[in-house]
């Protein structure tokens, strides 16, 4: 049996052994479009190696999930069938006589590039690969076909594991000036679309890769080309159908679109990801005005954005100032008491905001640049974030509170657990938004988020790892500042729910005055307005009131029916598929019953939480099998504290509450950053 086929010879009955992307390039080949030399590795040879493997059965749960891991283990240590190095070394010296060629050795997948299954960046692929090392990286692709992932997308391409045929295409290594995509839908769009992942093609390369779209559009409709541009030269590695993303113009981006800054406006999804009361508008508006910090703020379409405002002095000794001032914060909220003025409360507000935004962040920030900086410069070993592992901080403290709460079915005890629960956090509430109830007035999501323990803890008894000189000094600096970036939201949620006490009792004055019909709808009114009319500057009337609510309400409603595109946003996974493809956020890999997450709602036991976002502060109370957000980065919040619970997470996973359902059964592959739904 001969497992390698030059594309070159290849006949019409060793398409079904050589897989997608090879079958794709003799398509390229075919139209005339330069390719470079190859041969593909059959599927004969995935078969041979997984013939003495365990069988494959539906991925449905963690039994299965381990079965599947088996399976890739066993393909990885079966041994080569006879003589099949003897060809391979062969088939390369046919590809490059002198043996000093780099080679691509790439997956080519019984149903990659098809029309009904594009497989998209769900197989690995290897680049750059030495000669010596070929076979070996033939062995990982060949083994990636085994992962949960690929499997799960294979089923829901009503294909069973067993029936998945894995074939590989090698071919020269050509790094080239420029490397990207081109798509083209002749009967949709009016030029080819080419997108460079790397560098930029010459405009004469740019006129090749755009003309050979066009060609193959006319006979395949929506294609899809990869290409390799060196000079004016281009090489195609890849065709596939083009499944164009549908794109809603967002309509308030045309609000966006003015002179108050040069840089372009961000949607801060991360932290707000709902559409914010008028109330909460109110209150940026009000900093962005009066308080200087490194951004620029602004609320359009409901939705909060921030553009940067121009750099501050280098900050300096965030930890001091961020307790001197909580303790002035704590001594003004003291002297404030119960009963405090909305201009009072308003005037604490931004007198705590300005410094904790413009001069405690930005320093706490600096300060974990610096460690990093530092290690990058040193070529240090040293992870930054293995670095940061266990600082004690405010997210500590609320994890250990919560667990106190779920670790006891006493009446008694567990409300004793939720009053010292509420006494140190209860001035914060589910989302950052001054209309939203606190936990203190109501507790029923503490409740509901409490009802299992938080994960275990991380295990930190680790040597530490080498520092460059000076980095005790960076690294003391880069945990304070860890802790500095949980403690001020905290210190932030007391000053605020000191705004909201204010404005309740605005409400209720309003309430008495029957302007309003419940006291929290002075949320609903413009935050100016509610003062204007608290000074008596300008007294509101039934009419005025009535309308101002019923349009705000109106509008939010609409906001959520229209959210803006999500920073970075780019086409997601395949929707047939069912899922939802991100970065990875945290490895590892779980099975579960989704549930996508609203803040006074906890994640049932076992289950994949689905969100937009996840806060800082809510992170620590929840126990999920794993996570998928749809905003964030591996750095980020999600994914830091994903990281230190063991839990799998996928981050910038865009669509992802959408692509799902509640009960949906959910595989999510930490590693390759996909989430996949693999039934009802």
């Amino acid at each position: 049996m001969s497992f390698c086929v030059p594309l070159a010879q290849a006949r019409a009955e060793d398409e079904p052994r050589i897989g997608g992307k090879a079958r794709s390039l003799l398509r390229l080949a075919a139209a005339g479009l330069p390719v470079p030399p190859a041969f593909a590795v059959t599927s004969d040879l995935y078969a041979a190696l997984r013939a003495g493997g365990p069988p494959l059965l539906a991925l449905a749960d963690a039994a299965t999930l381990a079965a599947a891991l088996d399976a890739a283990a066993a393909l990885t240590a079966a041994p080569w069938p006879a003589g099949f190095v003897a060809e391979l070394r062969a088939a390369l010296a046919g590809l490059d006589p002198a043996s000093h060629a780099r080679f691509s050795v790439r997956s080519s997948a019984s149903l990659e590039d098809r029309a009904d299954a594009l497989g998209a960046g769900l197989f690995l692929s290897r680049v750059d690969v030495a000669a010596v090392h070929v076979a070996a990286a033939i062995r990982e692709v060949l083994a990636a076909a085994l992962a949960p992932a690929a499997l799960a997308y294979a089923a829901r391409r009503g294909l069973p594991a067993r029936e998945l045929a894995m074939a590989v295409l090698i071919h020269p290594f050509s790094p080239g000036d420029a490397a990207g995509t081109v798509a083209f839908d002749g009967a949709a769009m009016a030029e080819p679309l080419v997108e460079a992942a790397r560098g930029a093609p010459s405009p004469s390369a740019r006129v090749l890769i755009a003309g050979a779209a066009r060609t193959l559009s006319a006979r395949d409709a929506a294609v899809e080309l990869e290409w390799v541009a060196t000079g004016d030269a281009v090489l195609f590695v890849q065709l596939r159908p083009y499944r164009a993303t549908v794109r809603r113009t967002w309509s308030h981006a045309d609000a966006l679109a003015d002179e108050t800054t040069t840089s372009a406006w961000t949607w801060d999804a991360a932290h707000n990801p709902l559409p914010l009361s008028p109330a909460q508008a109110g209150l940026v508006a009000l900093v962005d005005e009066r308080c200087r910090t490194a951004v620029h703020q602004r609320v359009v379409g409901g939705y909060l954005f921030f553009a940067p405002a121009g750099a501050l002095s280098p900050p300096g000794g965030a930890p001091d100032a961020l307790r001197a001032l909580t303790r002035a914060a704590d001594a003004r909220l003291a002297a404030l008491g119960p009963s405090v003025s909305i201009e009072a409360a308003l005037d604490l507000f931004v007198a705590v905001y300005e410094p904790l935004y413009g001069v405690i962040q930005p320093a706490a920030r600096a300060a974990r640049e610096a460690l990093a900086a530092a290690l990058t410069a040193h070529g240090s070993s040293a992870s930054v974030a293995d670095l940061l592992r266990g600082v004690p901080s405010v997210a500590a403290e609320r994890s250990r509170r919560a667990a106190a709460i779920a670790a006891t079915t006493d009446p008694g005890e567990r409300a004793a657990a939720i009053a010292a629960y509420l006494a140190r956090f209860g001035d914060e509430a589910p989302v950052w938004d001054v209309a939203a109830p606190t936990y203190v007035e109501d507790p029923a999501p503490l409740h509901r988020l409490v009802e299992r323990p938080p994960g275990p803890a991380s295990d930190d008894a680790r040597p530490a790892p080498p520092l460059p000189p000076g980095g005790r000094a960076l690294l003391d600096a880069a945990r304070a500042a860890v802790a500095i970036a949980e403690d001020d939201d905290a210190l932030y949620a007391r000053v605020q729910s000191c705004v909201r006490r204010a404005l309740l009792a605005e409400g209720r004055r309003l309430q008495a005055a029957n302007l309003l019909a419940r006291a929290e709808d002075v949320f609903w009114l413009p935050l100016a307005s509610v003062r204007r009319n608290a000074r008596g500057e300008e007294p509101l009337t039934l009419a005025a009131v009535t309308h101002a609510v019923a349009r705000a309400r109106q509008a939010h409603a609409a906001a959520l029916a229209d959210p803006p595109p999500l920073p970075g946003a780019r086409p997601g996974w395949d929707a047939r598929a069912g899922g939802a493809r991100g970065r990875s956020g945290a490895s590892g890999r779980a099975i579960g019953r989704a549930h996508v997450h609203a803040p006074d709602a906890a994640a049932p036991p076992g289950a994949i939480l689905i969100a937009r976002t996840l806060l800082p502060t809510e992170l620590p109370l929840l126990a999920p099998a794993a996570i998928v957000v749809e905003t964030g980065g591996v750095l980020g919040h999600v994914a830091a504290q994903a990281r230190e619970r063991g839990l799998p997470a996928v981050v910038d996973a865009a669509g992802a509450t959408t692509a799902f359902r509640a009960g949906d059964l959910v595989l999510v592959d930490g590693d390759a950053g996909v989430a996949v739904r693999l039934g009802d």
